[in-house]
C-alpha cells in the first residue's frame, strides 16, 4: 500500500508541476516585452524628453532675448541725441566740419551705460559698442548721420546674445 499511495503522490506531484510550468509558460507568452516593443517604448519616452526640455530652453532664451532688447531699446534714443548735437556743432563749425570725438559735444557718461559705450568719429557716425556686461563685447552698432542708416556688426552672430536689426528699426 504503501507504494501506491507514493505512486499516487508522486503522480499528483507531476501533475502539479506541469501545470504549474504550463502557467508560467502561458504567462511569459502572453506578458513578454520584445525588442521592438521596447525600442518604441525607449523613442516615445526619448521624444517626450526633447520635446519638454527643448521647449524649457526655447522659453529661457526668449526671455533672455527680451531682457537684451529692452536694454538696447533704452539707449536707441543716444543715436539721434548724439546725431542732433553733432549735427548743430557741424552747422556751427566755420568749416562745417564733424567734431572730432564724442567729448566735443556731449559728456560720455550721459549717454554711456555699464553695457554699452558710444563714441563719434570725424567722418559723421555714432559708434555704440557692447562691454562684457552686455554678454558680449565687440558688438558695434554704427550710425551714419548723412544716410540716415544703422549697421550692425557681430564679430561672432551665432554666440548670444545679440543685437537684431529688427529692434532698431520698431
Amino acid at each position: 500500500m504503501p507504494d501506491k499511495a507514493n505512486n499516487k503522490t508522486k503522480v499528483a506531484n507531476k501533475a502539479a508541476s506541469e501545470k504549474r510550468s504550463n502557467a508560467i509558460m502561458e504567462m511569459k507568452e502572453g506578458h513578454s516585452f520584445g525588442i521592438v516593443e521596447l525600442l518604441i517604448f525607449i523613442i516615445i519616452a526619448g521624444v517626450i524628453f526633447i520635446f519638454i526640455f527643448g521647449m524649457k530652453q526655447m522659453q529661457e532664451e526668449k526671455r533672455q532675448e527680451l531682457i537684451t532688447a529692452k536694454k538696447f531699446e533704452q539707449v536707441l534714443p543716444n543715436f539721434m541725441l548724439i546725431s542732433n548735437l553733432a549735427k548743430e556743432y557741424q552747422k556751427n563749425d566755420p568749416f562745417g566740419s564733424w567734431p572730432l570725438n564724442l567729448e566735443e559735444i556731449i559728456d560720455p557718461s550721459k549717454v554711456n551705460t555699464p553695457e554699452f559705450k558710444f563714441s563719434f568719429q570725424e567722418n559723421g557716425t555714432v559708434i555704440m559698442t557692447t562691454t562684457k556686461e552686455f554678454g558680449k563685447e565687440g558688438v558695434k552698432v554704427t550710425y551714419d548721420i548723412s544716410k540716415g542708416t544703422y549697421d550692425i556688426e557681430d564679430p561672432n552672430p551665432e554666440v548670444k546674445p545679440t543685437i537684431k536689426e529688427d529692434w532698431i528699426y520698431q
